[in-house]
């Protein structure tokens, strides 16, 4: 296979042939660190494309570095069905999650999703923590490489995706979590214009925020946007910690020379994206509302009960919410309005020795994700086409460990064990009906990604928004969501 820069060559599977580790900007290293990507350097003779590439720097499950992780990370992996097509395949783009922080784009396999809807996938490796999100003052792009590459990605796949039989002008970008916030990011960025063609927004949307403790247990109230200024400051802060002082230049200079596994300390400042900069002039939130963005088709939805993966791991950290702690956990979060919280989502509406964790789980479902993703949905049909969604599978398996005998409903990426055949969660086996489920929710992102509609033969209708499309065994279809998840409390 001839790309614009070179030869590549992939595997040939029973379905599909993948293309691993295609560079698609330079390494970001020694002096390239914290710069816009660049472009790669091309190469002679055949490149070997049969392997993954190692992760960005990050930590792994046990909150240990990862080894297996390299600052050369800027690479992408194409799946594409076998055969040639009549016409050019649609292409889907994926957006790993991890918080802007972990996560990886080959550790999601879209081998079903690409030959049941005869698409073309690409997932990207991107910057993330300390090597994506850094701020100094006089730092052009502060606080904002992850997202320049991933719009380094998205010009990579315009310009060399027709050689794969994809059609570079149908390019539906989709994420989940991080990945769909910075979608969300990405559409309000001026820079990705000409470059995206629909969007999914997957458990992670343009207003989300989250009230102490909503993230996690212990962390304070935040979002995932902050002003280019306190991203600087803290990029100051975290220098004087790593032994650089001085001016910018002498800072950054400094910086640049030291090894990757000490920058990496500072890894845990450096979760938010900054705005008021080239890359995104506007908080994406208000963005969104003054039209922003190009109006373009979106599909933007989350699962039913988002927050008990992290009420699980809560748990799993010997950290749990109980009755004993629930009224303090609440006033920690909304100080003289937690009782009203408390009495709109009351543990004795559950059972068991997890009622309080399942009513926490309820309550944060909906501030931080349900109702935030209802916002985002409203103001994008404002200026254009809008789909909206709850995938509602009550016995889905887990994306993250679950302690024994807590009930997983629908949480946090979820859906991931659907859409993708391996999504680097926990393992999983899904029944036979859930696999129906997984195909029909696959059907209705590669439907959306062909023709800008979900809606197609063999799946219920998905009327657009106000509707909301529930996706459920059995259960699937449209219902007016707006009056669920206590939104006008959180309004």
């Amino acid at each position: 296979m001839r790309i614009h820069d070179g030869l590549v060559r992939g595997t040939t599977g029973p379905s599909t042939v993948t293309f691993q580790g295609i560079p698609y900007a330079a390494p970001p290293v020694g002096a390239l660190r914290w710069s816009a990507p660049r472009p790669p350097a091309s190469w002679t003779g055949v490149r070997d494309a049969s392997k993954a590439t190692p992760y960005c720097p990050q930590l792994g499950d046990d909150g240990q570095p990862r080894t297996d992780t390299s600052e050369d990370c800027l690479y992408l992996h194409v799946t594409v069905p076998k055969g040639k097509p009549a016409k050019p395949r649609p292409v889907m783009v994926w957006s790993h999650g991890g918080g802007f922080s972990s996560g990886s784009g080959s550790q999601h396999v879209p081998t079903s999703l690409a030959t049941e809807g005869d698409v073309i996938v690409v997932t990207v490796d991107f910057r993330i923590g300390v090597f994506g999100n850094f701020g100094l003052a006089g730092l052009n792009g502060s606080g904002t490489f992850g997202l320049q590459d991933q719009q380094a990605a998205l010009r990579w796949v315009r310009r060399n995706i027709g050689a794969f039989g994809g059609d570079a002008h149908n390019v539906t970008l989709f994420g989940e979590s991080g990945g769909g916030i910075g979608t969300c990011g990405l559409l309000t960025s001026p820079a990705t214009r000409g470059l995206v063609d629909r969007a999914i927004l997957e458990s992670g949307s343009c207003k989300l925020d989250w009230p102490a403790n909503g993230l996690a247990i212990g962390i304070p109230a935040g979002s995932f946007w902050q002003p280019v200024s306190k991203v600087q400051q803290t990029g100051r802060t975290a220098a004087t910690r790593l032994g650089c002082t001085g001016s910018s230049t002498a800072v950054l200079r400094c910086l640049r020379g030291l090894d990757t596994t000490k920058v990496f300390t500072e890894s845990g400042a450096f979760g938010s994206v900054a705005y008021g900069n080239a890359t995104l002039p506007v908080e994406p939130g208000k963005a969104l509302d003054l039209g922003l963005f190009p109006p373009i088709p979106t599909l933007s939805g989350h699962t039913k009960d988002e927050a008990r993966a992290i009420a699980s791991v809560a748990e799993l950290l010997s950290n749990p919410v109980t009755s004993d702690n629930y009224a303090t956990r609440l006033k920690e979060a909304f100080g003289s309005h937690a009782a009203a919280v408390q009495a709109a989502y009351p543990s004795s509406a559950y059972e068991g020795e997890r009622a309080a964790a399942l009513a926490w789980s309820a309550m944060d479902t909906d501030r931080v994700w349900a109702c935030t993703q209802q916002a985002t949905t409203a103001a994008f049909a404002r200026h254009t086409t809008a789909y909206s969604y709850e995938f509602a599978d009550p016995a889905a398996p887990g994306y993250v460990p679950f302690p024994q005998g807590f009930p997983t409903g629908a949480s946090h990426g979820s859906e991931l064990n659907y859409l993708f055949d391996a999504a680097g969660g926990a393992e999983y086996e899904l029944t036979p009906t859930q696999q129906q489920l997984a195909k029909q929710l696959r059907q209705y992102w590669t439907n959306f990604a062909r023709t800008g509609d979900p809606s197609g033969p063999g799946v219920p209708g998905w009327p657009q928004w106000p509707s909301t499309q529930i996706i459920a065994p059995g259960a699937t279809g449209p219902i007016d969501d707006r009056g669920n998840h206590h939104c006008e409390l959180w309004r």
